[in-house]
């Protein structure tokens, strides 16, 4: 039996690992090698409120997923709506080191646990101008559902109503990088499924990172991976 991964990080507290998980347990350039059609790589990450999947079937207190707006100075998609995330760094111990840094650098929220990986990898292409020649990059993003040492495990035993829950996720200290993010928001599946029916509500780019929210939503119902398992 698969023994657990265990990633120390920054000497002050460990990530847990699902097991199914180590070909990510792996540094950049080892993926990069491994994927030679791709040149860079980005993380992003599935953190919901509460974590556990019993809050997810409350008709009255939905699971709720977090999502940063961008600035609205960003050159790409201003005021659009996220997933935190952000660039694979060679100087990252792994590519789950990678999302760990940019999920804090984000949001100000510490990863302890990788629960699984969500949905296909999305794949896109720039063009950078690099001293007036063009360079083409090709790009690849892999998502993560994960739990944060700010939103503890025990909030998925409590019941919550309205008031509670609105307590609850004003609690959670999160902090954005206004150069990058305007705001943070919790949101419902039903806002992400508007939005991919009928292209109203919250802007999310690009779409197909609102599929994948979907598809998390779905996992987050299901049993999933513990501290012990695997030991």
């Amino acid at each position: 039996m698969p023994r657990r991964k265990v990633i120390p990080l920054l000497d002050c507290y460990t990530i847990y690992v699902n097991p199914a998980l180590g070909s990510s347990v792996i540094p950049l350039g080892s993926f990069l090698n491994q994927n030679p059609d791709i040149d860079r790589l980005v993380c992003s990450a599935f953190i919901f409120a509460p974590p556990g999947k019993t809050c997810g079937f409350s008709p009255t207190v939905p699971r709720r997923l977090l999502l940063l707006r961008r600035a609205s100075t960003d050159p790409a998609f201003p005021d659009s709506w996220e997933l935190p995330g952000g660039l694979a760094d060679e100087d990252d111990p792994t590519i789950l080191h990678s999302l760990a840094r940019e999920v804090s650098e984000k949001t100000n929220l510490q990863m302890c646990r990788v629960i699984r990986e969500v949905g296909a990898d999305t794949r896109w292409t720039t063009e950078d101008d690099n001293d007036g020649n063009l360079e083409e990059y090709r790009w690849v993003e892999r998502s993560f559902q994960i739990e944060v040492v700010e939103i503890p495990g025990s909030a998925s035993e409590q019941v919550f109503d309205p008031e509670s829950i609105a307590e609850f996720l004003g609690s959670i200290p999160i902090h954005v990088d206004p150069t990058e993010h305007q705001e943070h928001v919790w949101a419902r599946e039903d806002d992400i499924r508007k939005f991919l029916n009928t292209g109203e509500g919250r802007q999310i780019v690009p779409k197909e990172q609102a599929v994948k929210m979907m598809q998390a939503f779905a996992l987050s119902r299901a049993p999933f991976w513990k501290h012990g398992d695997g030991v």
